[in-house]
């Protein structure tokens, strides 16, 4: 997982708290403020610490202060049809567009059956499942995939021209927990190696590559060079097929077109696209039948054989919630060089990091 393995613990709700104030103090509205702290802090919760405030919450202040992120919301429909629809976000935070795109999906899909939503021109949405999982208080399935500027090369190339362009998918279930894959396309994504870098800390082996397209462990190294597909050519072919899809099918950036990487550029706006979609299953089948169904496929994944040495077969997302309930009980873990930067940037902004 993109998580931290450690660092001081601080309860999810006062993290909550100072940073919707936080938000606001740099004129995001508050309802958005709400939203947008929200997308981060279960990010957090959830171990996916490159997508929540440990990442991302310096990031989008710096963006927003220096003008390259718009803090206000602006969203146009430009296209619509009975299941699908076209969002212009006008350079908005990308957790707004990303909100009101999976509200019409969902929308959409309880009258059609299926339906697909696209953004054009936003930003950085946060993480995939937030945005996939919302289908499942409705009963419904849910995607959501966005593209991000270049990381990785093609299969034998040294040029990034891919981004980590992940992809959620999360599945309604009964007794069981809900079924979320969420996954990038590169073995980490590109916020691991940033908090690597940070606490000076060597990679995993496999993880990244240097400049010159030689595999390396150096977390400083694999910031000035690439990151490692998944499953090697297999993964360089979903990242494409995603930035195709998100890019060039919204009109939004693709491939190395991207001005830079959200932390260092702060000149230019992202101009992201990401792509959303639902599935009603009442379109298909008896939901109770259907999430009867999956409850029995996961019973018999997990209670299949073991490999030599295995304690337990695990099911997309089953550790994410897991993570998730020991964080609420115990408190979301910080480095301490982060801690560092909220304190900074509360002292700055007058609103005090809580101790």
């Amino acid at each position: 997982m993109a998580g931290v393995d450690g660092g001081i613990l601080f309860p999810a709700e006062r993290l909550r708290g100072w940073t919707e104030e936080i938000m606001q103090r740099v004129g995001v509205d508050r309802q958005d403020a709400v939203l947008l702290t929200d997308s981060m802090i279960e990010a957090n919760l959830r171990g996916v610490d490159t997508h929540g405030i440990t990442r991302m919450l310096c990031v989008y202040v710096e963006r927003i202060e220096k003008g390259v992120m718009s803090a206000a919301t602006r969203l146009d429909v430009v296209r619509e049809k009975a299941s699908t629809v076209l969002i212009d976000c006008h350079n908005s935070i990308g957790q707004m567009g990303a909100a009101k795109a999976m509200t019409m999906t969902i929308e959409k899909a309880a009258h059609t059956g299926v339906a697909f939503s696209a953004v054009s021109h936003s930003n950085h949405y946060g993480m995939a499942a937030y945005w996939a999982m919302r289908a499942l208080p409705r009963g419904m399935i849910g995607f959501s995939s966005t593209n991000a500027p270049a990381a990785m090369a093609p299969t034998g190339g040294r040029t990034a021209l891919f981004g980590t362009n992940p992809f959620a998918v999360a599945i309604p279930a009964d007794r069981e927990l809900p079924v979320v894959l969420d996954l990038a396309t590169t073995v980490v994504a590109r916020g691991r190696i940033n908090l690597y870098a940070k606490q000076d800390r060597p990679l995993e082996p496999g993880w990244a590559f240097d400049d010159r397209g030689v595999p390396t462990t150096d977390p400083h190294a694999a910031l000035r060079g690439l990151l490692a597909p998944i499953g090697g050519y297999k993964g360089y072919g979903i990242a494409l097929a995603i930035d195709f899809i998100c890019g060039i099918l919204t009109g939004s950036n693709y491939g190395a077109h991207f001005p830079g990487f959200l932390a260092d550029n702060m000149v230019e706006p992202t101009d992201v696209g990401s792509v959303f979609a639902a599935v009603n299953v009442e379109s298909f089948m008896e939901p109770a039948e259907f999430t009867a169904a999956v409850d029995r496929a996961v019973e018999e994944i997990r209670n299949s054989a073991k490999a030599e040495g295995a304690e337990r077969i695990y099911i997309p997302g089953e550790i994410e919630f897991a993570t998730r309930a020991e964080r609420l009980a115990k408190g979301i873990p910080i480095p301490s060089p982060v801690v560092d930067d909220f304190v900074s940037l509360g002292n700055r902004l007058g609103v005090p990091f809580p101790r």
